[in-house]
């Protein structure tokens, strides 16, 4: 019994200090080839709006900080999709949300925001960097 119990053990160790952990990484979660499926399978209303972000991102560097206007602005009615889409689309950049759980707008992160990513709605006069899928990339500086 006792022999059956160190062999099982003998047998964990040897698997556990043999196992490549690599095989634990997900390939299937790298970003530039999730961010090519969703281009690919966009979901209903938002057709456009992954090649959208992939303008803004070519039309932006890393480190600048991003608002974004889309139609549905209020939380729960599309706009943590359209933020948390922008934050994937967007790595490398600070994608600043302009209300956050409530529908009350964030006036001061307006301010902060080097552009205003605007998607199918209306936005406030400024300079246009860049226009296309159904939107428009406004500078703030």
């Amino acid at each position: 019994m006792v022999r059956r119990i160190l062999a099982a053990c003998a047998l964990v160790a040897l698997v556990v200090l043999h196992f490549d952990y690599r095989l634990l990484t997900f390939p299937f979660l790298d970003r530039t080839k999730m961010s090519a499926a969703f281009t690919a399978m966009p979901d209903g209303r938002w057709v456009d709006y992954p090649r959208f972000l992939e303008g803004v991102r070519a039309h932006t560097k890393a480190g600048d900080r991003i608002a974004l206007i889309v139609p549905q602005m209020q939380w729960d009615g599309g706009y943590s999709y359209a933020y948390y889409r922008a934050s994937y689309f967007l790595a490398g950049r600070e994608v600043i949300p302009l209300l956050y759980r409530t529908d009350e707008p964030i006036r001061a992160n307006l301010d902060r925001a080097d552009y205003l990513a605007v998607w199918r709605a209306p936005g406030p006069p400024a300079r246009v960097t860049w226009q296309g899928e159904g939107g428009v990339l406004l500078s703030r500086r």
